[in-house]
């Protein structure tokens, strides 16, 4: 595969975690959300490496599909860290009414 095509792969893969675990409903390891976070921070760290370490290899579209790789992967890395870090359970809201409140009937 090409270098320049590495970016466009890494983005594939990229959107695809985060347009799965978008819509997904139920419970979920946190444990794979910090997995994701250490890949997504992973991929972007090389591909920024490629882009910095070897900038004669890529072209104007390339560098450009790399800068878009390394966006989406701090987004990545901020929407799984907000998934991480998230409560486990909402809140409950207490049905009782509060002083001064008139109860209907």
């Amino acid at each position: 595969m090409p270098i320049e095509m590495m970016p466009l792969a890494a983005l594939t893969v990229m959107l695809w975690l985060l347009w799965s675990d978008s819509i997904r409903r139920g419970r979920q390891f946190r444990f794979f959300f910090a997995v994701r976070m250490l890949l997504f921070g992973g991929v972007t760290g090389v591909v920024i490496y490629n882009l910095v370490k070897y900038p004669e290899l890529f072209g104007r579209t390339g560098t450009v599909m790399s800068w878009i790789a390394a966006a989406v992967g701090v987004v990545g890395v901020v929407f799984f860290w907000r998934k991480l870090t998230a409560p486990s359970a909402p809140k409950q809201v207490d049905p009782s009414p509060g002083p001064g409140e008139i109860i209907p009937r």
